[in-house]
């Protein structure tokens, strides 16, 4: 990273500096190419491939392009030229501000919710087509109760859940399912999988009979769907009517074990219809976060077949670790997430004026984390572009703030450590006493110099026994 001294000599392209007086000076700019290339070459792919639901042909051809590893090339250019404050754009008649360095992405998520809010703009135009309660988009009045309830759901802090033993007992049922279907033929690819992830993911929230509750997750895909262009497509209240009744009937059905039933604190709080905490939006939540997860899960399978050592210890752990507890495998999951991010994008709007190192800021401003930007970035990294799981089990990864692919802070992911264990626990089901390889046409992942972009798409895996 550049030296102070360093950043001291460069060009002062006048840049939202304060003046001699203390006060604001000028907002700084980027130039006419360094715009267009931010936005041919950091946004624009982000937006194409679905922020809220990916589009298969947009990610194949993001990932052809090599879309992540440009995005990361030109962030780090930018960072040169103009240092490491938040650089500002203009979008559409939006301020928004690109985040450039990994300890102004710690202030930011420290500092939520105030002045740093994640209920933005854009945050609230995409969830609101199917959570318009959920807490991430919530007031301040009704956060602290939701945040607290989806904390006591899901437990984030204790890397086996309280309901370990039955999150567990709904991913063998799944795993085992698909292992049986698998051997009567064909390879595993992106739709058989999540299927079964989706089925899984389901039983986890709600209990076993949910299932096969095929047309809930229907209807929330095609929420997200739309969802994808924000507040610039207006909301269908009928589908979403039927999404949130329909999860809410699953709610109010919740088994003992399950999340929903935790939500709800094992049914002292009514039968449901709790007109602050809305039950059935924290669960919509969690159905749409499930479907990031089988991302994640079946990009683990990539690693998990690839030529690193770290594939080999974790298969190992795999075929012969009892319990619940499986930490390479963990490990895994969370380098799948780091390694190619399924939230590709963080933001925080400021609720007032802030001030960083030289810029000052207007309130309202929409401040974006390039999540492969700081995953990848080598200049800070060693491991950037490699599958090493030990980052995640030595303290390495929790001590860079750039690395958040669950986020952290006030309004990170509660859901931190139990993905991680829900989806190792399908992994091991699922694998164990199993062969598994790579079936589709691009072969093992190598084991250094892993690409920027993976195409969860287009993966396929044999099982054989």
């Amino acid at each position: 990273m550049p030296t102070e001294d360093r950043r001291e000599t460069r060009p002062r392209t006048e840049a939202g500096r304060r003046d001699e007086t203390g006060r604001p000076g000028r907002a700084r700019r980027t130039s006419t190419s360094e715009t267009a290339r931010l936005l041919t070459s950091v946004l624009l792919p982000n937006v194409a491939r679905g922020v809220i639901l990916r589009r298969p042909l947009m990610t194949r051809l993001v990932t052809g392009l090599d879309a992540d590893r440009r995005a990361v090339a030109a962030l780090r250019e930018m960072r040169e030229r103009h240092g490491d404050d938040p650089l500002p754009l203009r979008l559409a008649g939006r301020q928004a501000a690109l985040v450039l360095s990994a300890e102004d992405v710690r202030r930011l998520l420290r500092e939520t919710p105030e002045p740093f809010s994640p209920d933005g703009r854009e945050k609230r135009g995409a969830l609101s087509h199917f959570q318009p309660h959920g807490v991430l988009i919530s007031d301040h009045a009704n956060r602290p109760r939701r945040r607290a309830a989806n904390e006591a759901a899901l437990a984030p802090g204790q890397a086996i859940h309280p309901d370990g033993d039955t999150l567990a007992a709904q991913a063998d049922e799944e795993a085992l399912t698909l292992a049986l279907a698998l051997r009567e033929g064909g390879d595993l690819d992106w739709w058989r999988f999540t299927q079964s992830f989706n089925a899984m993911a389901r039983r986890m929230v709600f209990g076993a009979f949910a299932a096969d509750d095929h047309r809930t997750t229907e209807l929330l895909y095609a929420l997200r769907a739309r969802a994808n262009w924000t507040y610039t497509a207006p909301v269908r209240h009928g589908t979403r009517a039927e999404f949130l009744d329909r999860t809410r009937a699953n709610v109010e059905r919740a088994e003992p074990g399950s999340l929903a039933w935790r939500l709800t604190a094992g049914g002292s709080a009514g039968d449901g219809h709790d007109t602050d905490l809305r039950p059935e939006d924290q669960a919509a939540h969690w159905l749409f976060a499930f479907d990031a997860a089988a991302i994640v899960a079946f990009r683990s399978l990539a690693l998990l077949t690839s030529l690193s050592p770290g594939a080999y210890a974790a298969r190992e752990e795999i075929d012969t670790r009892e319990g619940l507890d499986l930490p390479l495998l963990r490990a895994t999951v969370r380098e799948s997430a780091r390694l190619w991010p399924t939230t590709l994008m963080v933001i925080r709007e400021s609720t007032r004026e802030t001030t960083w190192r030289e810029e000052v800021f207007e309130a309202g401003t929409a401040f974006l984390i390039v999540s492969s930007y700081f995953h990848r970035d080598s200049s800070r990294l060693p491991y950037a572009d490699a599958f090493d799981p030990g980052i995640w089990l030595d303290g390495r990864a929790e001590d860079e703030p750039g690395i958040l692919p669950f986020s952290y802070g006030p309004a990170g992911c509660a859901g931190v450590d139990m993905v991680p264990l829900a989806v190792s626990l399908f992994l091991r089901a699922l694998l164990r006493g199993r062969n598994p390889a790579r079936a589709d046409a691009a072969g093992p992942l190598p084991a250094t110099g892993l690409p920027a972009s993976l195409n969860h798409f287009a993966l396929r895996f044999s099982l054989s026994t």
